[in-house]
């Protein structure tokens, strides 16, 4: 996967071939901050996922857009691979999102996103917003 998204996806356009992934789960989630707007609560990612990765289930406080550059994930009923686009309208909820195949995708977003909670794991609900994307991304750039 690494030789995919050093030699054939252009990452450098981005700015994006050299910098760090943020792991956002340990061993099985990355991204990489392509653009951020903090004053619209926009921005964009590459998001990296080892298969059988799970996102938890959210709601898009804004619309987000997506587009599969390799591997698949499933989100609800549906199933995305290489080339293809989803779109999220501002309220969109849904369940887990669930990676198949180690897959990379790119992501627009216009707003924060909820993510539920998880009892059986402890976790409390949380929003991811623009300044958390950020921040985390300066991290992991240090």
């Amino acid at each position: 996967m690494e030789e995919l998204l050093e030699t054939k996806i252009p990452l450098a356009l981005a700015g994006a071939a050299h910098k760090k992934w943020v792991e956002n789960a340990p061993g099985m989630a990355w991204s990489k901050l392509l653009w951020a707007d903090e004053a619209a609560g926009a921005w964009s990612q590459l998001y990296r996922w080892k298969k059988g990765y799970v996102a938890p289930p959210h709601v898009h406080l804004g619309d987000a857009h997506l587009f599969v550059l390799s591997g698949q994930i499933q989100v609800r009923d549906g199933v995305y691979g290489p080339g293809d686009y989803g779109y999220e309208p501002k309220g969109a909820v849904h369940g887990a999102t669930t990676t198949l195949e180690d897959c990379v995708y790119f992501f627009v977003c216009n707003g924060p996103i909820r993510m539920d909670a998880n009892e059986t794991a402890g976790t409390p609900a949380y929003e991811v917003t623009c300044a958390n994307v950020i921040a985390s991304d300066a991290r992991a750039q240090e």
